[in-house]
């Protein structure tokens, strides 16, 4: 019948206009072709994903219709099943993106997803052997309106032994979210709600022997202190650190910041011993970062501060 399409589902023709078989209900449209790497819609006879790059997968065919009933003349023999389609050789272009598509997939693909300030996913990036570079005006990842992000920031990219982040020397660095206590060294620098603060140590040179003593109060056991650094380049407060756990947050605890908002009433906690210093997030809402220094391993549920921006990785 012209103009007539077949329901692939139960065999019923139905008018060419119609979305949908009106004997099963089923779609009579073929349904839309997707990246099997990052998710993303495929144009129609794609063969390459937009987004990513990746080789598209071809579209799956079309279910057979339902055999036709049985009819009393004898059962023709079955016909073998057609042979699969030849691979492409391994040498040729096709071959080539494929494999590597196949390396990707084995190291573990991860997406950054870039955090609106109102809490909803923003666009997402397939991070793969091929650097993601961030920044205020160069690369793949960028953020024009955020004065605080370097026009170079950092980049992510994926190696055979997993997904990395670099800071490529950024004034204001690349923070990454506490998941479990980290040990700190003297010069590390934390974000906790908008207080940027740096660990410095507390050094002590004893008197020469017969020298008088110098005056002072009494040593209370500070062993080391968080200064808090300004915009401005300058520093403000200076909050010493005794032996044994020193809370920080906005309403209790020796470090406090009443007036940041973003800082909850018990934020973090920082634990002197003779071992060192060991900082731990203690269930904030913001969060507590720390300031990378060199190439740092990431995987999927890890959240990475650059300037103000907010990015969450996902695998």
């Amino acid at each position: 019948m012209a103009g007539n399409v077949r329901c692939a589902h139960c065999g019923q023709e139905n008018d060419s206009g119609f979305s949908f078989c009106q004997a099963c209900g089923q779609s009579l449209r073929p349904a839309p072709r997707t990246c099997g790497s990052c998710g993303s819609p495929l144009l129609p006879g794609a063969r390459f994903c937009g987004i990513c790059g990746q080789a598209a997968e071809p579209a799956a065919s079309p279910p057979a219709a339902p055999p036709a009933p049985p009819s009393s003349r004898p059962a023709a023999a079955a016909s073998p099943p057609p042979s699969p389609p030849p691979s492409p050789p391994a040498g040729g272009p096709a071959g080539s993106l494929a494999a590597g598509h196949l390396e990707v997939r084995k190291a573990g693909v991860l997406k950054l997803v870039a955090v609106r300030h109102d809490g909803l996913p923003g666009p997402t990036y397939v991070i793969t052997r091929a650097p993601l570079h961030c920044g205020r005006t160069q690369g793949e990842v960028l953020f024009p309106e955020d004065a605080t992000v370097s026009p170079r920031h950092c980049r992510f990219v994926t190696r055979e032994d997993g997904t990395w982040v670099e800071d490529l020397g950024s004034v204001n660095g690349t923070f990454l979210r506490l998941r479990q206590p980290r040990p700190l060294a003297p010069g590390d620098e934390i974000r906790v709600g908008r207080q940027l603060l740096r660990l410095d140590p507390v050094t002590r040179s004893a008197p020469a022997e017969g020298a008088a003593r110098p005056w002072g109060s009494p040593d209370p056991g500070y062993r080391a202190r968080l200064t808090q650094l300004l915009q401005d380049g300058g520093t403000g407060e200076v909050f010493p650190l005794r032996q044994g756990e020193n809370a920080v947050g906005r309403e209790v605890g020796h470090v406090s910041f009443p007036g940041d908002r973003y800082v909850s009433a018990r934020h973090a906690r920082l634990d002197l011993s003779e071992a060192g210093v060991l900082l731990t997030d203690v269930g904030s809402s913001n969060g507590t970062f720390l300031r990378l220094t060199g190439t740092t391993r990431i995987a999927g549920g890890d959240q990475i501060l650059v300037g103000m921006q907010l990015l969450r990785v996902e695998g």
